[in-house]
């Protein structure tokens, strides 16, 4: 058997079109770009590019709480000299879904802060058909032809600059985007899981003696025998990114984590023979945050983190600085953002409602930042009779769904949420059309 270790790389891991099979209760990856008939180990990196596009934003409130992150960092550390107003500040985005994020965060951004320092937004693709699109959406053209939104595409990272000023990480689903690497300790013996074509399976002894295999003999008398994973991608591109800001950096990250209180103190992450034996397009590994909080803490960071229920995402925040920074002044504000699961529960809330007025619908749809599944839920009240409802209540309707139309994004991509609000709209234009005119209650405003 040829035992020679194929090279690793975590941004390669992330991209990799690699199959999957179940052996052992696990699932175990498989070097497809080797031939068949070539034997060659590589080490088990746990999870592959998945299908769906990492970051895409469940609501868009969380976009909102993002940029309120970047603000308040911004303000504290100009309030404390710890950023130079002259010098650019990196946000560094490990998993952009489809832009909206970006959009959203440099919007909220423009003008907020005084003497504010210039904004770099570099968003990570993850393969060449994520950056076409990415590139060639109308709503970032502006953005990227300014310069203040660079797009990632070989994971190379920040272009090569001198980096004077603290640096901004949003990892949203950004840690089981890239490589995990699967471990077990035997009889006080840390071995990694190394995997070939067909599935085999082979621990081998760690012979690294990097950041990360350090981290590794906080579990060597964990659980004799028990598997767990290392967000070794994450902690790398983390590495990379702490290195070149000086040690100053601020990490906003929510994942799927753990479930068992037991696995999230022990770090081990069992896999069932039934999740093994079936993987569907949107499952991902969970992430071990324990392994990772205690990673930050080794590099002396401040840690804090929340999960709203056991199958909801871990919401991870990290803060990096030097002895005797003043970054840590942020941290209140960073900490009392909801957590990215309660934006979601609102917007189910949204369906349990017995009435709703139009003011109170429109302040709904505020607090959402006019997220088009918060309409969706509120659009059962539309009065679709215009006689009956009224033509005051109708414009307040339609003045709603305006305001929805003008911030939802991305508004031009014509997809489902597009044809519905549409229908809307044009429904409640026409019943508005058919009254007359001393009816309407106030002229109709332009359509945008």
């Amino acid at each position: 058997m040829n035992t020679h270790a194929h090279p690793d790389n975590a941004i390669a891991d992330a991209r990799g079109a690699l199959s999957w099979t179940a052996q052992r209760g696990m699932l175990i990856e498989s070097d497809a770009m080797l031939p068949h008939d070539q034997v060659r180990w590589r080490p088990f990196a746990g999870a592959t590019r998945p299908s769906w596009i990492p970051g895409r934003l469940r609501a868009l409130r969380e976009a909102e709480d993002d940029a309120q992150t970047v603000l308040a960092f911004l303000l504290t550390g100009l309030a404390t000299h710890a950023i130079d107003p002259a010098e650019v500040v990196w946000i560094v985005d490990l998993a952009p879904g489809e832009g909206e994020r970006a959009w959203r965060v440099l919007r909220a951004l423009s003008g907020r802060a005084p003497r504010a320092p210039p904004i770099r937004y570099l968003a990570r693709s993850f393969d060449a058909q994520h950056h076409a699109r990415l590139a060639a959406h109308p709503l970032l053209k502006p953005l990227l032809a300014s310069g203040d939104l660079l797009l990632d595409r070989e994971g190379l990272g920040i272009p090569p600059q001198r980096i004077r000023n603290p640096i901004v990480v949003l990892a949203h689903e950004g840690a089981s985007a890239q490589s995990q690497r699967l471990y077990a300790s035997h009889a006080g013996e840390l071995r990694e899981a190394w995997s070939d074509p067909d599935g085999n399976l082979d621990w081998r002894a760690t012979t690294q003696r990097d950041g990360v295999m350090r981290l590794l003999s906080a579990y060597r008398q964990s659980l004799d025998g028990a598997e767990f994973t290392l967000p070794h991608g994450a902690m790398a591109t983390l590495s990379t990114l702490l290195r070149a800001s000086g040690g100053r950096l601020l990490l906003r990250a929510s994942d799927h984590g753990a479930k068992d209180i037991a696995q999230i103190r022990m770090g081990a992450l069992r896999y069932g023979t039934e999740r093994a034996s079936v993987r569907h397009s949107g499952a991902v590994l969970q992430v071990n945050f324990e392994a990772l909080a205690r990673w930050h803490r080794a590099h002396g960071a401040s840690i804090h983190q929340t999960q709203r229920d056991d199958d909801g995402r871990v919401l991870h925040v990290a803060l990096h600085d030097v002895a005797g920074g003043r970054l840590q002044e942020c941290l209140p504000d960073v900490i009392g953002l909801p957590h990215p699961d309660d934006h979601v529960q609102m917007l189910l809330a949204f369906e349990t409602l017995s009435a709703v007025t139009p003011a109170q619908g429109l302040a709904l749809l505020h607090a959402q930042a006019g997220d088009p599944r918060a309409l969706r839920a509120l659009s059962r009240h539309i009065p679709r009779n215009g006689p009956v409802a009224g033509g005051a209540a109708l414009c307040q309707w339609r003045d709603m769904l305006a305001y929805c139309r003008a911030l939802h994004y991305p508004w031009c991509d014509g997809g489902e949420e597009d044809d519905e609000m549409s229908a809307m709209f044009a429904t409640v234009s026409r019943d508005l059309e058919a009254l007359p005119p001393a009816g309407r209650g106030h002229d109709l405003p332009a359509e945008k």
